[in-house]
């Protein structure tokens, strides 16, 4: 017998799950985010193991899903400059490099962006070959002023070996120290939307060294020797390198861990889960499992890119979400309370009204320290001067809509699909949904982030594009899936476990005899 951990980092609140080896749950909680994230961790992992009353020692994996990637892209902290090579002239010279980057990224991640010569066509031939005076006397330049080197080429997905050769040469003239990362490892196909997630993953490297080494700090604090790893989006699981490696792959991590957690806790395999925070209601699609990947370029603080996230739709309610009402329109949002709920919020004698308030005084939502039903529902009506029925009525009559709206945004087709409920403010959501078969709202739905990061697997994906005129597709395709699986076994899966999650050959549009493979597999840690 063995025990995991999951826990989740989201801006209002650090939970934390305490596990079996059988993923049953043996303890749970939930405790407000601190400034200084790692108290917070620290706070719920203590908790949970009291909690549990187990030997610590018999804690064997402790995994960690966080929100410090994406925060800091977005409020644009501790960020490292970047220099980024683009390999692919007498190519690619119309669109410069972060050409549409917004204008205080680019300020802040710098001005060293070089075009050299080199590059391939899809199916392997060279557009011309690398120039290394050119390249060395460009990255003299940048010596001394940048933190961390992205290098992207041309069709690097199909070779990368120019980049990996850039790689080289750049650690000889910067040191081997520089943070580099090479957009094959990265991206998908397209060349713009691949070095734009790259320069990303560089910029990011210094922020996820800290992060690492602050999770890594406060498990030693507690006497742990547990294995360590960080969700990823697509809701499987890295190593400490990895992340440190590519921290881009944490973004959208959160909402990934609700979907595999909330099917998890229901039992059911596919359906569309409503993750419901203080914010936001963050609905996504469940296909075995998993959750669905988007096909569209994800925009992350502001740039466009082309790797794998998951198919998430936010719409501005939680549990914190303001309420107004004017001339009988009622408004919900787009802002919240957050984590001040217990300041600003009438229940709590402040002088907002949000979606908590309503759900106290309807005794569907309890929360130490509010008001009573009937003195709260005097107040409200007091402070919106209407009769506390409308309120409600018209607050409800708002949910119902902008919750079927999401949910008909989800779905691909008109049959009608569960929808399972999960979060902290999951109370608010109709029980009955148009569009839904059914509204489940399973056990340990709080919690179910918590426990999506540590029901997580491991996993490794490989995609290239091949030229069938040559080559032949299903021999590439068996050695692409083998090259896979061993990828995998040396992360430490079980053989017997690993599970094929997408095995795919998509003829690419105007390029004759182009298809693209992509294989991808995930499994259990041998225990």
């Amino acid at each position: 017998m063995y025990y995991k951990i999951g826990v989740d980092v989201g801006g209002t609140n650090t939970d934390a799950v305490l596990v079996s080896n059988k993923n049953v749950i043996l303890a749970k909680t939930k405790q407000t985010t601190s400034t200084t994230i790692s108290h917070g961790i620290e706070n719920a992992i203590k908790n949970v193991i009291s909690e549990g009353n187990i030997p610590t020692e018999k804690i064997k994996y402790i995994m960690l899903g966080t929100t410090h990637c994406t925060n800091a892209l977005v409020e644009r902290k501790n960020l490292n400059k970047v220099g980024a090579i683009r390999i692919g002239l007498p190519a690619s010279r119309a669109l410069p490099i972060m050409t549409d980057f917004p204008e205080d990224l680019k300020k802040i991640l710098g001005k060293h962006n070089y075009l050299v010569h080199g590059g391939y066509e899809f199916d392997g031939r060279l557009i011309s070959p690398l120039n290394e005076k050119e390249i060395k006397g460009y990255l003299l330049k940048m010596k001394g002023e940048v933190e961390s080197l992205s290098i992207t080429g041309i069709f690097s997905k199909t070779l990368p070996n120019q980049e990996l050769k850039v790689a080289e040469w750049a650690k000889n003239v910067l040191g081997t120290g520089i943070k580099i990362s090479c957009s094959h490892q990265v991206g998908g196909l397209g060349l713009l939307e691949r070095e734009n997630a790259s320069i990303l993953n560089a910029s990011l490297k210094g922020v996820a060294t800290k992060m690492v080494t602050a999770f890594k700090e406060t498990i030693k604090k507690l006497g742990l020797n547990s294995q360590l790893f960080i969700g990823q989006n697509d809701g499987t699981l890295m190593s400490l390198e990895q992340v440190q490696e590519f921290p881009v792959l944490t973004i959208s991590s959160g909402p990934t861990n609700s979907i595999r957690g909330a099917g998890a806790l229901s039992k059911i395999s596919n359906g569309i889960v409503i993750d419901v925070g203080g914010t936001t209601s963050d609905g996504g699609v469940l296909v075995n499992y998993f959750p669905r990947e988007s096909t569209q370029s994800a925009q992350i603080g502001g740039v466009r890119t082309n790797f794998r996230m998951p198919d998430v739709v936010a719409v501005g309610i939680g549990g914190g979400t303001t309420i107004r009402i004017q001339k009988e329109h009622c408004q919900l949002g787009p802002d919240s309370v957050g984590y001040q709920l217990k300041e600003k919020g009438i229940a709590f004698g402040g002088n907002v009204l949000t979606i908590s308030d309503v759900f106290i005084a309807e005794e569907q939502l309890q929360i130490a320290g509010a008001s009573r039903s009937e003195i709260l529902k005097k107040e409200i009506s007091k402070v919106m001067n209407l009769p506390y029925e409308r309120i409600l009525q018209k607050v409800k009559e708002t949910i119902q809509i902008a919750i079927e709206k999401l949910v008909d945004t989800l779905k691909t087709d008109g049959k009608d699909i569960p929808v399972i409920a999960c979060g902290g403010g999951a109370f608010l959501l109709p029980q009955k949904i148009a569009g839904a078969s059914k509204v489940v709202f399973p056990e340990h739905m709080e919690v179910a982030n918590a426990f999506g990061a540590c029901i997580a697997q491991i996993s490794s994906e490989e995609e290239i594009v091949i030229n069938t005129i040559q080559k032949n597709e299903k021999n590439e395709l068996k050695n692409l899936l083998e090259k896979v699986t061993t990828n995998l076994l040396q992360k430490g899966a079980l053989a017997s476990s690993i599970d094929v999650l997408m095995k795919e050959s998509t003829p690419l549009a105007y390029l004759p005899g182009a298809v693209k493979l992509k294989v991808k597999l995930c499994g259990d840690f041998i225990s």
